[in-house]
């Protein structure tokens, strides 16, 4: 508990302290002028971050599995699947060709998930204190690490949304294909281009609520699923297939409710905080070009991740590609928040943010029999 709790603490602050003073720094500037991308603290914040995804054991539920996957590959074993993507398997054999420990092959993923965020915002360094912050002590890390391919591919797409405001389609779909070729959950993306056209809808603060409202109370009933066998098909051709063949099951038996607890509740607040305060964010940062973008994708993630939420994981895996926008549009109203000075919504958004794998550490370690111990750091050095 304790390592875990040092891990995820110090490596937040750092992240918290680099994204701050490059952002500092940049601010010292001429107007106009901005530091490169590539600077120190950028540089020392991906490699940080890629030690800690790199030198984890046991770390997010899949971890394991794909250190099988790359032992095999290295030690020249068969796989225990065939379905892996084209482009996913040919990176793993790259880098288990070189003979390395899965030390480098692990953060080699971490290092391009938050880099690939980093360098979406690069041209908005005040994001990067918050986000480096709510990375390690959100629900992101954690995910990011049990998830790896699919949440490369979220971390990507908020790159593409670049393509999006551009009007570059063709280098959208593009992007997508080759992002298909890590995780073919990726061509779900395709039709969020045109999503474009509707960049004015959600500057209602009452309705969004009112919608977050209906979306929460809607997942609880378990009518709710009969509605869910209606994807099976796409769930098959998704690569789901075990899930879509049992689908009826999961209809037949229902499901449980998820109980409100501090984690779930703390994530409704942060959501009901950006929605509330929403039209605000649009005046404070009107010449910001991809926040309405951001903001239409997560009200969209927001709504379906509630109306999921007590079916199977399986389901809220892609709304990934939609929620990792509130990673962003949380450091938006952070940053509005401190530079207006509202400290008492400043503080209890601080609280709810960078709380939650405190919560997580806490029941791993003392309600084992309910949560799985993937959540608790361990390092791998001296594992083969």
């Amino acid at each position: 508990m304790t390592l875990s709790l040092l891990v995820y603490t110090m490596t937040g602050c750092l992240l918290f302290l680099m994204g701050r003073n490059v952002y500092m720094r940049e601010l010292s500037l001429h107007r106009g002028q901005s530091l490169p991308f590539l600077s120190v603290e950028i540089v020392g914040s991906i490699l940080l971050f890629s030690f800690v995804a790199g030198a984890r054991y046991n770390v997010g539920v899949d971890h394991l599995s794909y250190w099988d996957i790359y032992m095999a590959l290295q030690e020249g074993r068969e796989l225990s699947r065939d379905t892996y993507e084209v482009g996913f398997l040919w990176l793993t054999k790259l880098i288990a060709a070189t003979g390395c420990h899965p030390f480098f092959y692990f953060a080699f993923w971490g290092g391009l998930q938050l880099g690939i965020i980093y360098y979406a915002c690069k041209d908005r360094k005040y994001l990067l204190p918050y986000m480096g912050l709510f990375v390690m002590l959100g629900p992101f890390f954690l995910t990011w690490m049990n998830g790896m391919r699919q949440s490369l591919v979220a971390c990507c797409f908020v790159f593409l949304v670049a393509y999006i405001k551009d009007h570059r389609f063709w280098c959208y779909v593009m992007g997508v294909l080759l992002l298909s070729l890590i995780h073919k959950s990726a061509l779900i993306l395709l039709p969020l281009y045109f999503l474009r056209f509707f960049e004015g809808v959600g500057s209602n603060k009452y309705v969004n609520i009112g919608l977050l409202i209906v979306s929460v109370f809607l997942g609880m009933m378990p009518t709710w699923l009969n509605i869910v066998s209606s994807f099976s098909d796409l769930l098959a051709m998704l690569g789901y297939d075990y899930y879509a063949t049992n689908l009826d099951v999961m209809v037949e038996e229902g499901y449980s409710v998820t109980a409100f607890g501090p984690s779930r509740l703390m994530d409704l607040a942060i959501t009901c905080f950006l929605f509330w305060y929403y039209p605000k964010l649009q005046v404070f940062f009107s010449e910001d070009r991809y926040l309405p973008v951001y903001f239409l994708l997560f009200l969209i993630g927001a709504c379906l991740y509630n109306l999921f939420v007590n079916t199977d994981h399986i389901f809220l895996r892609p709304i990934m590609y939609l929620t990792i926008f509130k990673l962003p549009l949380c450091a938006y109203l952070l940053h509005y928040l401190k530079e207006t000075c509202l400290k008492i919504p400043f503080l209890v958004l601080c609280i709810c943010s960078f709380s939650y794998i405190y919560f997580v550490v806490y029941k791993s370690v003392f309600m084992p029999g309910l949560f799985s111990d993937t959540n608790l750091y361990r390092f791998c050095f001296g594992i083969n």
